[in-house]
């Protein structure tokens, strides 16, 4: 009995002592979370000759880059999973939605939809993505790895496939708010490729 009493006063002592320290310690880090929706977008002034309606997607991701923390390193590396930062949504939906209004403001078009859009809208053209890198260290560098293809759905042009990559380089101290606007960059610079290509195509 004993030796009982003696377990319970000790259960009790540290389970008095860890909220303590927890009450010491403070609140929990509150959750940050990212978009990739850019603020800054190219608008054209060009005045179209033809009308383009064109799909983006669908979008493909490494199965890391589909939780909602965001996953940083993986250069030669693990990946690390962040508790506190976090997506505002699915990585593909938030990349397709971003570089969908990066593309109109190149192209001086409105319509732009995701995949599968709208039954009652033919697009023009239509461009698949597979994202085959996201990564970067944070204070160091953000890179994407893109492979898309421009396809012609009514089926009067082949399909073009391209590679693209950038890198970003980032200044120490700048943490994840930092990363996410590299890569929201690297996100325009890919659809100035893109949108130089649909402009080529387009052209009488």
């Amino acid at each position: 009995m004993s030796n009982l009493m003696t377990s319970l006063r000790f259960a009790l002592f540290s389970a008095l002592i860890g909220l303590a320290m927890s009450a010491c310690s403070g609140a929990s880090p509150q959750v940050a979370y990212y978009s990739l929706l850019g603020a800054d977008i190219k608008k054209s002034t060009e005045q179209r000759r033809t009308p383009l309606i064109l799909s983006v997607g669908p979008v493909h991701t490494p199965d890391v880059l589909k939780k909602s923390q965001i996953a940083t390193g993986g250069i030669d590396g693990p990946y690390r999973l962040s508790d506190y930062h976090r997506w505002t949504g699915e990585v593909d939906r938030e990349f397709s939605r971003a570089l969908a209004e990066q593309l109109a403001g190149r192209l001086g078009t409105e319509q732009v939809y995701l995949f599968p859009g709208d039954q009652y809208l033919e697009p023009t053209c239509q461009v698949l993505l597979d994202i085959l890198e996201m990564n970067g260290e944070l204070n160091t560098k953000a890179q994407l790895a893109v492979r898309w293809t421009l396809i012609d759905p009514k089926g009067k042009s082949a399909p073009v496939t391209r590679l693209s990559k950038f890198s970003e380089q980032l200044t120490a101290g700048g943490g994840h708010d930092a990363w996410v606007k590299a890569q929201q960059h690297n996100i325009s610079l890919l659809s100035d490729e893109i949108s130089a290509l649909i402009k080529q195509r387009q052209q009488p």
